[in-house]
Order: structure tokens, then sequence, then C-alpha cells
């Protein structure tokens, strides 16, 4: 690199790196090793992977590469890890370099600290798309898990169960105890009801005392099981102030694909079952009967 080059980026606040045409790292100024935690004499013959978080996925680096070898540059936001293994975000630009010939000779990124942006951006993304009072996704963010659930079954032609859940009283909970009653019901089924799932679930809050469960690859026997454990949890009783107060709750259940195909049926499927299981005397659950 030339020596005015290097004068430059020594003292440029932001962030830079140099790697020849193989994506190994030949330089990495001041800047970069302050945001980064390395010193420039760590990554020097590594490639920009060592920072690599993992919550890229394979088709990010693909445009990146495509970009590059295109002779375009590459703008992103980058997730990547520091030294110490902490995550952090960088707005970045990559960009080739090329002789006269019009041949890449090395890659270089400039690039600025956004970690704050980025989690200012999160928090408002999650305030958007979560229930205030329990955290657990809102109607919006639970209809379009679903969506993407009914895709991804209808593409590997696996089942998936829909479960609409509703507090039994909920009303009676509230008129004779407060909404602070009313609130401790709600956030206790929440959690009582996460702590069933498995990770692969989606547990939301979509109206007032009303939930949806999500079971991606749970046919009938499987979220039988599931939905029972869920009955059982919520069964239990509250305390507050030496009051005890139940959430039990009624539970409609509707599968993929054998009792409806797409979200809209699989809803009101899931939505009549429940109103069978509350008709029964609640604190249970059904699944929908043609």
């Amino acid at each position: 690199m030339e020596a005015a080059f290097r004068r430059y980026v020594e003292q440029c606040p932001d962030a830079v790196l140099v790697t020849d045409p193989a994506g190994c790292i030949v330089y990495a100024n001041p800047a970069f090793e302050r945001m980064t935690g390395y010193a420039a004499s760590e990554l020097v013959g590594r490639t920009p992977a060592t920072l690599k978080s993992g919550l890229h996925e394979a088709d990010f680096y693909r445009e990146l590469w495509a970009a590059l070898l295109a002779g375009r540059e590459f703008r992103a936001l980058f997730a990547n890890r520091r030294k110490g293994g902490e995550p952090y975000y960088e707005d970045k630009i990559i960009r080739p370099l090329l002789d006269e010939q019009g041949r890449v000779t090395h890659y270089v990124s400039y690039g600025r600290d956004a970690t704050e942006r980025a989690r200012e951006f999160e928090k408002l993304t999650h305030a958007a798309t979560h229930d205030s009072l329990t955290d657990l996704p809102n109607r919006s963010l639970f209809l379009d898990r679903l969506g993407q659930a009914l895709r991804q079954a209808a593409r590997r032609g696996e089942p998936l169960t829909l479960a609409i859940l509703d507090i039994d009283r909920f009303r009676d909970t509230n008129n004779r105890y407060g909404h602070l009653a009313g609130d401790m019901a709600l956030q206790a089924v929440a959690a009582r009801t996460r702590a069933c799932l498995r990770d692969a679930d989606t547990v939301a809050r979509i109206g007032g005392d009303e939930f949806a469960i999500v079971l991606p690859g749970a046919a009938r026997a499987a979220a039988m099981q599931i939905l029972a454990k869920v009955v059982a949890a919520n069964a239990q009783p509250l305390r507050l102030d030496g009051a005890e107060l139940r959430a039990s709750l009624s539970v409609g259940a509707a599968g993929f694909p054998d009792d409806a195909k797409e979200g809209e049926a699989l809803r009101r499927h899931a939505d009549a079952a429940m109103y069978a299981a509350k008709a029964a005397g609640g604190n249970r659950w059904a699944f929908y009967a043609r």
C-alpha cells in the first residue's frame, strides 16, 4: 500500500480493514483495533470470518461476494463478535481496489460501530411486535409466524397444529379482584404455557385474555400431549394477597392439513373447538370435530 494511503487510514476515525484478493487480512487500522479488541498483528493472515457472529445466513455472504466479484461495492449492517466474544454491529462498506488492467488487488472495508443504533432499533421492533404485559408475540407477529410455519409445513409435507386458548371466567376475576389480579393471571398463563412448549413452538397473546399456540411438526397425537400439559399447568391456583385465583384454560385446536390448509380456516376451526371446550365446562382442551 502506498505511504499516503497508510497515513490516511492510520488517522481515519472509521475502522479500516484491507484484505488481499483471496480475502486474507493484510492490514487493520487503529480504529479497527479499538472496535474489535484485536491487535492488527493478530488479524494479519487470517480472514474476516474471525469476527463472524453466526447471526447472518449463508445468503448474506453469497450476496457480499457476488457484489465484490462483479466489481461493485457492498454495504450492510454486519453483526460480528469482538475478541472477547461480545456481539457488536458495524455499518460497513466494502470496495474492491483495481489496478490499471481492472484486476482486483485488494478489498478495503470502512466501518463504524453501530451497536447502540442497532440496539435501539431492536427495542423498537420488539415493542412493535410483542405484548407489553406478557412479553409474548402480539397478534401481528403471531400471524406472521403462523404464515411462515404453514408455508414450511406445506413445502416439507409436515403436520402443524394451531391452538386457541381462552382464560375461563376471566371477567369474573377482573370484577371481583381488580385489574391487578387480571394482569397477574395473564402473566401467569404466559409463563406457564411457554414453559410447556418446545423451542420451535410459538405462544402469542392475540387478544384480551386470548392466546394462541403454533406447534410446527406436531400431528394430533403429539399436540394432544402438549395441550394436556398446558391445561394442567394452568389449572394450578394463583395467590394474590391471600386470595386464591383461578386461571384455567379452555383450549381448542385444529391441524394442518387434515382440518384446514390455510391460516384463516385453521384459526376459525381452532376457535370453534375452543368454544366447545368452554361449553363443556372449561379447564380442558378439544380438537376440531367436523
